[in-house]
């Protein structure tokens, strides 16, 4: 088996590994550019949610001039175009601490990577015999790799992380690519178009990644609704794709391939329905779920490249084009139905993107037998992918485990901390998680109430934050999910937590749903109720925000001892801020007689819309306002006193 693992590296390593890496940098990109859309353009900048739509449709159409270039460069040249330019501006990326820079390079880059695609799949079919299975392979393994590098990093993505470390390692990457295309390039043969048929196959590969980043591949998603940790996470999706490699690779498949696509398609429909954190073995139910999607993903490539044609990419890059736009309004509408009035949940755009996959890769499959494109077994892939398995095992071997601890015998204070993190993206646009654990740990805060948490939503980079925040602070946390299973609240305690409540905000039609935490922590032996929310954030939205408060008010009930804090998006004069005041709690921010108390836009403060309320039993002091721009609002600490 060995012999064969090294013969098989030494004949087709650095094919794979040319087609990998691409892969990898081309993800990488992607979620940069996405961060730079939302986080930089939309928030930093200031372009409207809608205006976004046509200038990200403009970057991924950039993919249909893979055919041009093809054609005026030629293929040999176009592959050192696209391939080793993707390379260097993936170093330049990881060089640039600028989100103006960083927006411009994943453009490019990301425009590279989805003209590969084309490129490379016109290439296997001009090589014919088992060049379609091993270009499949290394994309699948590219993707297996990308999500070992996401566990490594605790999902914070290397683009993300500075210092020497992750640029050497971006730069060693980047070096072995250019290996590989160095020894790939002069015996690239004439990239050739296939029919218009089995270039269906390539107009499915858009909503294939959609289904792998924002489900399949999705470590947050896995975490938040299995409750397990980065390195159990990490081991099951790494031993997905290789068991996914392992089985693509297999020639022993119904002989039709469109009845393996339907079946396939089929079983991964019914679990994207039944899927949600209630459901028993969820990170199980995902596995299969993934295994699935990435042996279709195989078939999608075997029908791809089933047909030659004649020699150029006009089909193929129409095809691709196509495809590409498809991901970007997938990914627009799956992210701003959370802001506008579609007639849908997002949760109904996996499901398109499945549907859409499904059907075009089986009639791009049709009347072809699978046996004829895969002749022989390869397990070398597979192989590969388990032993990346060795990423969470030395991650486990790391780990924290985050216990915690009895308050010292007669403590009489508490320090607490509310702070609306805006996603770990920082005012400049860029992913920072490193500046709030620095403003969390120097306010010295034993409770944090925490809002806008993303846990693997790709606008925001794809980090699970509230794993990373609550390794890096040494503070285990209680998550309570709001929006959908991967955005929310959290609460970080110091202290041991007797009991946890999770309470859904009215009303129910709204498009973003809010919520409240009602938690129960002892305090050397005196039980303090901490309540977390986040209240609905638009300026017509004033009524909403009277029955949210409402809503926290009768769940509270006048019981003492009682902290409630959060981002209620009112301003102090407001009705919604008015029913908490009169039912007798205490604004802090109101009392130390510190003006003014604005929270909000951290650059440039000039309104309060964030608070922290106590019971009159409770006393307050060494209240601050920490001055930083690590998230578009400014924390609240406070030390409370215990009755």
């Amino acid at each position: 088996m060995f012999a064969t693992f090294g013969n098989d590296w030494r004949q087709h390593g650095a094919a794979w590994l040319l087609t990998l890496l691409v892969v990898v940098f081309g993800l990488q990109e992607l979620r940069v550019l996405f961060v730079g859309f939302v986080g930089y353009l939309r928030d930093s900048v200031g372009l409207g949610s809608l205006s976004l739509a046509p200038i990200a449709i403009g970057v991924f159409a950039l993919s249909f001039l893979a055919g041009i270039i093809n054609r005026f460069f030629g293929t040999r040249n176009a592959l050192w175009l696209l391939a080793g330019g993707l390379a260097l501006l993936r170093v330049a990326e990881q060089l640039s601490r600028v989100p103006s820079l960083d927006l411009a390079f994943s453009i490019a880059a990301t425009a590279l990577f989805l003209m590969y695609i084309p490129l490379a799949v016109g290439m296997a079919r001009s090589q014919g015999g088992q060049a379609a299975t091993h270009l499949g392979l290394a994309f699948l393994l590219g993707v297996s790799l990308d999500s070992a590098i996401q566990v490594a990093g605790l999902t914070l993505d290397l683009s993300w992380q500075p210092g020497l470390l992750p640029l050497l390692l971006v730069g060693l990457l980047a070096l072995v690519l250019l290996w590989a295309l160095r020894s790939q390039a002069p015996s690239s043969p004439f990239a050739s178009d296939g029919t218009w048929r089995s270039n269906l196959a390539l107009l499915a590969i858009g909503p294939w990644l959609f289904l792998q980043l924002q489900v399949f591949q999705n470590i947050g998603l896995y975490s938040a609704l299995s409750g397990w940790e980065t390195p159990g996470i990490g081991a099951v999706l790494i031993l997905g794709n290789a068991l996914a490699l392992f089985l693509a690779a297999q020639p022993a498949w119904i002989p039709r391939a469109w009845v393996n696509v339907v079946l396939m398609g089929v079983v991964v429909l019914v679990l994207l329905l039944l899927l949600n954190s209630a459901t028993p073995l969820v990170a199980f139910w995902l596995l299969m779920g993934q295994v699935l999607c990435s042996i279709l993903g195989m078939f999608m490539f075997l029908a791809a490249t089933g047909e030659k044609g004649k020699q150029g990419l006009l089909r193929s890059t129409v095809m691709n084009g196509i495809s590409q736009i498809l991901f970007v309004l997938l990914f627009f509408l799956f992210y701003s139905s959370y802001d506008f009035q579609f007639g849908f949940r997002s949760s109904a755009l996996p499901l398109t993107a499945l549907a859409i996959t499904v059907v075009l890769v089986a009639l791009a499959s049709a009347d072809r037998a699978d046996t004829q494109s895969k002749p022989n077994r390869i397990f070398t892939p597979a192989l590969t992918a388990a032993a990346l398995l060795l990423v969470p095992l030395a991650l486990l071997l790391a780990w924290k485990p985050l216990v915690a601890v009895p308050a010292q015998a007669g403590a009489a204070t508490v320090r607490v901390m509310d702070y609306n993190l805006h996603d770990a993206v920082n005012t400049s646009g860029a992913v920072d998680p490193e500046a709030l654990a620095q403003i969390i740990e120097d306010s010295g805060a034993d409770i944090v109430g925490l809002q806008e948490i993303s846990r693997g939503w790709l606008i925001w980079g794809g980090m699970d934050m509230l794993t990373w925040l609550s390794q890096r602070l040494e503070l285990p946390y209680i998550w309570d999910a709001t929006a959908d299973a991967q955005w929310g609240m959290a609460i970080l305690s110091r202290f041991p937590i007797v009991s946890v409540e999770r309470y859904d905000l009215p009303p129910e039609d709204i498009q973003l749903l809010r919520g409240f935490t009602l938690a129960q922590i002892d305090v050397d032996g005196t039980i303090l109720t901490v309540i977390n929310t986040h209240f609905s954030e638009k300026d017509d939205q004033d009524q909403i925000r009277n029955i949210q408060a409402s809503a926290i008010l009768s769940t509270w009930n006048h019981a003492p001892t009682t902290i409630i804090m959060g981002d209620f998006n009112a301003l102090p004069d407001s009705q919604a801020i008015q029913l908490l005041l009169d039912a007798g709690l205490i604004d802090v921010s109101r009392e130390v007689g510190q003006q003014p108390t604005y929270t909000y836009y951290s650059a440039d403060p000039d309104h309060q819309i964030d608070y922290i309320f106590v019971t009159p039993d409770l006393g307050y002091g060494d209240f601050i306002i920490p001055s930083t721009t690590a998230s578009d609002h400014l924390p609240l600490a406070v030390t409370i006193e215990l009755p």
